[in-house]
């Protein structure tokens, strides 16, 4: 059987090699630790220009091209991230061992726990795809959260499913999933995130005050 360059096939063995070797470039760039959102950024702006069929370099290449641009807001959002985190789980060990009405931090750590979802899901892909400064990336997240929040919840179950598949079965799929799961989560995200650019930047504007229209704010 003689299998053509262009045939579904031979290009589905391409991108599966592509999103590996992306696996392993996010995890190289993840490895100051600081360096994590860049890193997650990075791998965005390529798997969003896959979403798009329009890849023009290689992996490689556009992965530390991207890598590179986005340390000065990648960092921030590493660190901001990493200190919420570690309130959250402040809270919950003081729900846990504290005795008396400890619910109050419960709540804390629930309310902070979705501040932090709300605000972070879409930043990432935000940052990878356009210019814009932190603060409103942020601020756009939690407005796509809200704007779109069924279909968010429907990504969030897929990126729960995902998880849960290679961390809860056997001893060989959590090995396989380090090899990867990040890629395949941000890949899958890349995937949902995408068709809502598209409405997103067609509409121009949205009554939530989400606008791709500003000085200053343009698609990389």
């Amino acid at each position: 059987m003689n299998l053509k360059v262009d045939s579904p096939v031979i290009q589905a063995g391409i991108r599966l090699v592509d999103l590996l070797i992306l696996n392993l470039l996010w995890a190289v760039g993840c490895l100051p630790v600081v360096t994590a959102g860049a890193s997650t950024i990075a791998a965005f702006t390529v798997t969003l220009k896959m979403a798009e069929q329009r890849e023009s370099s290689g992996v490689f290449a556009a992965f530390w091209t991207a890598y590179g641009k986005n340390l000065k807001h990648g960092i921030p959002l590493t660190l901001i991230f990493a200190v919420v985190a570690y309130g959250i789980w402040l809270d919950l060990q003081l729900f846990r061992n504290l005795e008396g009405n400890t619910i109050g931090f419960l709540i804390v750590a629930i309310l902070a726990g979705f501040f932090l979802l709300m605000h972070y899901i879409y930043v990432f892909p935000l940052e990878a795809r356009y210019a814009n400064t932190m603060l409103r990336s942020l601020a756009n997240s939690r407005r796509i959260f809200v704007r779109f929040f069924v279909r968010t919840l429907g990504l969030m179950g897929i990126l729960v499913i995902q998880v849960l598949l290679f961390t809860q079965i056997n001893t060989v799929l959590l090995y396989i999933g380090l090899f990867c799961l990040p890629i395949l989560m941000i890949y899958t995200t890349s995937q949902v995130i995408m068709p809502i650019f598209r409405k997103i930047e067609k509409d121009g504007a949205a009554s939530d005050g989400f606008s791709i229209d500003r000085e200053g704010y343009s698609i990389h």
